[in-house]
């Protein structure tokens, strides 16, 4: 018998509304205050016939009814209008609680009896409902405050996380209210924390200078913030074992563009746990052994996948580029430029049209100084983004720059980085072993970017590869934690593919264009989820026995950067 055993209420069943196997209606002491996603438990009957078993159920409205037929009736009863009149009798009324049933202790399935009696859960009847009880490899997901002042952690089985099982995070909501990033990191945290032995994590810093010290602690992190990562099972601690790969650049304080202040990466170069990335031309021929030229040519193609190629004129240009010979980028845009011109032999099918646009986009997006070619010396610290990944192993944490770079570059990164780690786990690189990288896990943000909604059969290079990673990713070690404003504007089948969802704040506009909100949500739910506060998600996960859990989690442990 929980400690909080006390009655608050008692079930009550109607013609019109009667208890179901999965719902359950019940009124209120007037004295009790509840609220929605509140876990309640509620005396149903004994399979044997003697005693008592218990349901426990989560709350999902809440309405107040009274005797009155109509409001104006009780505007009559006010004398008609008069704000300062009391009324002789007053109107009987009560609180009623919708809510859906999680579980049964004996697993009864039978609706339950009119009048049987409520009580609070303790915590551990909370976990045993909700399905987080007993999980193989528990990853901290927040806790849960219930109206009778309880606070429970909640869990995510690894395995539907990380896979084998399942896999794949999507995280959607507002920007700047503390949600989405700030939910990512702390779970990349337990993560590593809990399993950090098998799982190796790749971030994409795609504003400002989010993420480019989170392993430094976070000096602003007050005693009750400390508390809330105590609550969770975690230390208030920052990411260990990083590594940052900036995009290079030909000038400026340490030869890269990027917004992260020079104190902060001038640190983190004496410490050797930084570098510049670059691209030489070798990378898109396919200069890697045992590639074959292929896995080089698609990634050429991510500099056009916004490209309208109706055609397929620029795929037959990009396959072209292995019959080239140049080793620089000016030799190769010279080369290409000679095929501009009228009477050049080369492959009948490329038109000398084709090759004028090709031209102009590949003097246009190679303006930029991550192409370049290998600087002698060290001091501009260069490398390429698959030489860093074959240093990657589980534990460690590997940031990638991307924030100054226009978007069809950050696309290229990301893409490149995406199809590396996925080649790397079929063994088609030699110098990364697939068993050494572990289970790896890319955060990327801003995923209707790179994975947009509506592209149909027409789907470009980067959003063919996010789909084969949530399609097959799982079986083979590779897991996409993705997170964006608006899920409307992700494609379908990337989202379809996510064992875990979690949902911040939300504006009434973009619910009634989601198909996820339409279906998942209750009319409590959608108005829920347009008013959560900050270090506040719902949460649905392929394990719990319901739909969403109303969580919170804790500020963030690494240094934070004022804007």
């Amino acid at each position: 018998m929980p400690e909080n055993s006390t009655c608050i209420g008692k079930v009550t069943a109607t013609q019109e509304k009667p208890t179901t196997c999965t719902t359950v209606n019940f009124w209120l002491k007037p004295d009790v205050v509840i609220r929605p996603f509140d876990i309640v438990r509620i005396e149903h009957i004994s399979r044997n016939g003697n005693g008592k078993s218990h349901s426990c159920a989560i709350v999902r409205e809440l309405s107040y009814i009274t005797d009155s037929m109509g409001h104006l009736a009780n505007f009559v009863s006010s004398d008609f209008g008069d704000v300062t009149a009391k009324p002789i009798n007053e109107r009987l009324g009560t609180t009623i609680a919708e809510a859906e049933i999680l579980s049964n202790d004996q697993s009864i399935e039978m609706p339950i009896r009119d009048g049987a009696a409520v009580e609070w859960c303790d915590p551990s009847e909370i976990r045993a409902a909700l399905g987080v009880e007993h999980l193989i490899t528990p990853i901290p997901a927040g806790y849960i405050q219930t109206s009778n002042g309880n606070e429970i952690r909640i869990d995510f089985e690894a395995r539907y996380l990380v896979g084998p099982e399942a896999a794949h995070l999507n995280i959607s909501g507002i920007s700047g209210l503390a949600s989405k990033t700030s939910y990512a990191m702390f779970l990349l945290s337990a993560i590593q924390q809990q399993i950090g032995r098998e799982v190796s994590i790749i971030l994409f810093n795609v504003k400002g200078p989010d993420l480019l010290a989170i392993d430094q602690a976070n000096s602003q992190l007050s005693e009750q913030n400390k508390k809330e990562w105590t609550k969770c099972g975690l230390e208030p601690k920052p990411l260990q074992n990083v590594r940052y790969l900036y995009p290079y650049a030909k000038r400026g304080p340490h030869f890269t563009s990027s917004y992260a202040p020079p104190d902060v990466i001038g640190m983190q170069l004496e410490q050797g746990i930084a570098r510049n990335y670059y691209y030489d031309v070798a990378t898109f021929k396919g200069g890697e052994e045992g590639t074959e030229g292929e896995v080089g040519r698609d990634k050429m193609s991510l500099l056009f996948s916004d490209i309208d190629d109706p055609q397929s004129t620029m795929e037959s240009c990009i396959h072209a580029l292995g019959e080239l010979e140049a080793e620089t980028w000016e030799g190769l845009r010279e080369e290409i430029r000679t095929k501009t011109e009228s009477g050049q032999t080369g492959r009948k099918e490329i038109s000398v049209q084709s090759w004028r646009k090709f031209s102009r986009l590949i003097q246009t997006r190679t303006d930029n100084d991550i192409f370049a070619a290998e600087y002698i010396g060290e001091d501009r610290r260069q490398t390429l983004i698959i030489d860093a990944i074959s240093q990657l192993r589980p534990g460690s944490v590997l940031v990638l720059d991307i924030a100054p770079l226009p978007d069809y570059l950050q696309c290229l990164v990301v893409g490149d980085v995406i199809r590396t780690v996925f080649d790397a786990k079929l063994n088609l690189y030699q110098k990364i072993s697939a068993q050494e990288l572990g289970r790896v896990v890319i955060f990327a943000d801003e995923l209707n970017k790179y994975a947009p909604a509506g592209a149909g059969s027409k789907d470009r290079t980067l959003t063919r590869w996010l789909l084969e990673i949530t399609e097959r990713g799982r079986s083979l070690g590779v897991v996409l934690f993705g997170a964006e404003q608006f899920r409307s504007g992700v494609h379908d089948r990337v989202l379809g593919n996510c064992g875990t969802n979690a949902y911040g704040r939300t504006n009434p506009v973009e619910i009634s264009k989601a198909a996820d909100y339409r279906h998942l949500f209750s009319q409590s739910n959608k108005s829920a989820v347009t008013r959560l506060s900050q270090g506040q998600m719902l949460v649905q996960h392929s394990v719990f026995n319901t739909s969403l859990i109303k969580v919170r989690f804790p500020w963030p442990a690494y240094r934070q950067f004022s804007t």
